[in-house]
């Protein structure tokens, strides 16, 4: 079956090991010619250049050159260190701490803690502001420097400095890092008995996880399910297509890969889950999660919802050198089960729907070089209007300080402690950007596209 098949090449990619040699006397010939080239460059910036050079690093620059001059951007060196992060986002874990972060105005804050993590058990909060770690000042740093500091081995402690504003205190605590899983799927009831479920990845884990979510929604009564890939850019294959053996019927190709060798294919093993599905895709769905909602297009299995998907159709198997380093190669191009090809194209969902979308200019601080007020006509007053509109007051949106604009200028003065007058200054206008930006940024937006596979799924019914 394809499991093994597929394990089976992937295990013989992982213990060749290096290449021992060329096959033919001319290779060698070659390679020997390349290597002197190479050795000379070397020796002659090593010896002529003003910083002289590092030979370590010329090497990984020429591994890197070699590999960019393919023109291929999913063939990568990975140095061990990365490697082995690289392996730990694939498979949802890490060690450290278990937190999300972000950086606001400085400060390196943390969005939510992952449930279960070091991070949740010791009380963080959304909020908290990460001053230090083990004494290390963080404030104005990225947040890579944070992520160096915290992740080690399991078992250990880090010392944050967290910062509460919402408390108003700081205050030292110390943490545990352990190994943390990042659960690759969401899932939760919706009214109607549609049951909703996020898979976020395709680590090792991602079939099981998909398969224990299904049968908890189905125990809480769902009778049809909405699949959202809007955020999945892939992992491994393997997991993808398993979870496609829920839509895909036995003995039905789920994909074919096209290889030096010859063309693949994987044969579904079949395992229904029942429910009719939606599935909603956008730009950033790619790679494998394209695989599974291609395999659902093709069968008719489930309705496509959203914006055109990624169009990745290549696959890349890694292959450990002897150091720990490994190489991520392009070994084939797939073609879903009904051999329609997806690399540089994508998929075209069933049903196209834009998210919904804020006036990108509201972003954009609104100025003006004049006090406004009853009278005035331009665009810093069409400006004004729009953004007083976007904060829920009525105007009348045509560039005219008069009326109903007026009226909302006041209400929002009002509403914000500023005088009671149908005035704009520059005070105004600071309250007015800071409103607009804190909206923008903690808004609940409507998920259109939700809305959109919800109602195809009752129309079903």
């Amino acid at each position: 079956m394809w499991r093994t098949v597929a394990a089976t090449f992937l295990a013989l990619c992982l213990i060749a090991g290096p290449w021992s040699g060329p096959a033919h006397a001319a290779e060698a010939g070659e390679w020997a010619d390349a290597y002197a080239q190479l050795w000379s460059v070397y020796h002659v910036v090593e010896r002529a250049h003003v910083n002289g050079a590092d030979l370590d690093a010329f090497i990984e620059g020429a591994i890197q050159g070699g590999l960019e001059a393919l023109g291929d951007p999913y063939t990568e060196y990975f140095e061990p260190a990365e490697y082995k992060a690289f392996l730990e986002s694939l498979d949802g874990t890490l060690t450290g701490i278990g937190v999300y972060l972000e950086e606001v105005d400085g400060y390196i804050v943390i969005t939510q803690p992952i449930k279960g993590s070091p991070a949740a058990e010791a009380g963080l909060q959304p909020g908290d502001r990460v001053i230090a770690a083990d004494g290390v000042n963080l404030v104005g740093e990225p947040i890579e420097k944070m992520q160096r500091l915290v992740r080690g081995e399991p078992g250990t402690d880090v010392e944050l400095t967290i910062e509460r504003p919402a408390e108003g205190r700081r205050f030292n605590v110390t943490i545990t890092r352990a190994v943390i899983h990042i659960p690759q799927v969401d899932y939760r009831m919706l009214d109607g008995g549609v049951g909703y479920l996020e898979l976020s990845g395709f680590g090792d884990q991602a079939a099981e996880e998909f398969y224990a979510a299904v049968a908890a929604l189905k125990e809480a009564g769902a009778t049809s399910l909405v699949l959202d890939l809007r955020s999945n850019s892939g992992g491994w294959v393997a997991s993808a297509l398993e979870i496609a053996e829920a839509f895909v019927p036995e003995g039905e190709p789920i994909m074919y890969e096209m290889r030096k060798a010859g063309q693949w294919v994987f044969l579904s093993e079949g395992q229904p889950i029942g429910l009719p599905t939606a599935v909603l895709v956008s730009g950033f769905t790619a790679s494998a999660a394209e695989i599974l909602a291609g395999a659902i297009q093709d069968y008719e299995a489930g309705v496509l919802v959203g914006t055109q998907t990624f169009g990745k159709g290549t696959v890349q198997e890694l292959i450990e050198l002897p150091d720990g380093a490994a190489v991520k190669v392009t070994t084939a191009e797939y073609l879903t089960g009904k051999q329609r090809r997806v690399h540089g194209v994508g998929l075209t969902p069933d049903v196209v729907v834009e998210p919904y979308r804020p006036d990108p200019d509201l972003a954009t601080p609104l100025t003006s070089d004049r006090v406004l007020t009853n009278g005035h006509v331009g665009l810093d007053v069409l400006g004004l209007q729009r953004r007083l509109t976007f904060l829920g007051y009525r105007t009348d949106l045509d560039g005219y300080f008069k009326g109903q604009t007026a009226w909302a200028v006041r209400q929002f003065a009002r509403d914000n402690g500023l005088n009671d007058v149908p005035m704009v200054d520059s005070v105004y206008l600071d309250r007015l950007n800071a409103a607009v930006a804190a909206k923008l940024k903690a808004a609940d937006w409507p998920d259109l596209q939700l809305e959109a596979a919800i109602a195809q799924l009752t129309a079903k019914h």
